[in-house]
């Protein structure tokens, strides 16, 4: 496992830490208190976080809940699986030449998932990025190998957050549902509309086998659409 080099360009991020805003802390950790309370009733460990369209905020969500996590001592990985546009390496400092999910999918070898891996100094996340960008990301996500490679992940780590495309855009999302326990559907003010977001969550319940139906099956789940709240208002005090 690497560590992120501190000399590569990036864009900037605004995250959660000592000089972010309170209100802006305490619904991250909001967020988690929530996620928490539907693990324990539950398996609830793989979330895939993902929005309606472009521009929605879902990179920032992911990665401040991913470091968030990891603040109460929990061991979080951040998977970078929008493989359309991938931003998570530019804003956490990941070298764009470093091995990431696609390498490791088309290695075949679970050996190489290790190397890819990043250890983010400071945040107490680990990362693995997208990688070299392919020209079949729809196929890649829904390769044997990158069910394995989730599978490792979920033995090695408490919490697997990924980051995936927009789901009405695309059906990467929609693919990797069959993998998670749970999605997170980013919403924002001024920028999802209302049959934007109710088009994704259909989209999203129409997938034979989609996380919704297990988390449905294992447990009441009122917290669930306080989530969506949640999130809703996070997005309001950016």
């Amino acid at each position: 496992m690497s560590k992120a080099s501190k000399n590569t360009s990036h864009r900037k991020l605004f995250t959660v830490g000592s000089d972010a805003p309170f209100q802006f802390v305490e619904a991250y950790k909001s967020l988690r208190t929530n996620l928490e309370f539907l693990s324990s009733a539950g398996n609830c460990k793989t979330i895939l976080i993902t929005s309606s369209v472009p521009e929605e905020g879902k990179t920032n969500v992911a990665v401040n809940l991913a470091m968030t996590i990891a603040a109460s001592g929990k061991r979080v990985v951040l998977v970078d699986c929008d493989l359309r546009k991938a931003t998570i390496s530019r804003y956490l400092r990941i070298p764009r030449n470093h091995a990431g999910l696609t390498n490791v999918i088309t290695s075949k070898d679970e050996g190489a998932l290790a190397a890819a891996l990043v250890r983010v100094k400071d945040s107490g996340i680990t990362v693995l990025a997208a990688g070299t960008i392919p020209p079949n990301p729809t196929e890649l996500l829904s390769a044997p190998m990158t069910e394995k490679i989730f599978a490792s992940l979920q033995k090695a780590f408490d919490y697997v957050i990924v980051d995936t495309p927009p789901v009405s855009l695309v059906t990467d999302a929609a693919v990797l549902c069959r993998m998670a326990d749970g999605v997170l559907l980013v919403v924002r003010p001024g920028v999802t509309t209302i049959q934007s977001a109710q088009l994704s969550k259909k989209n999203l319940e129409a997938v034979p086998g989609c996380c919704h139906e297990r988390l449905q099956r294992q447990a009441e789940r009122p917290p669930r659409r306080l989530l969506l709240r949640l999130l809703l208002q996070l997005l309001r005090r950016r």
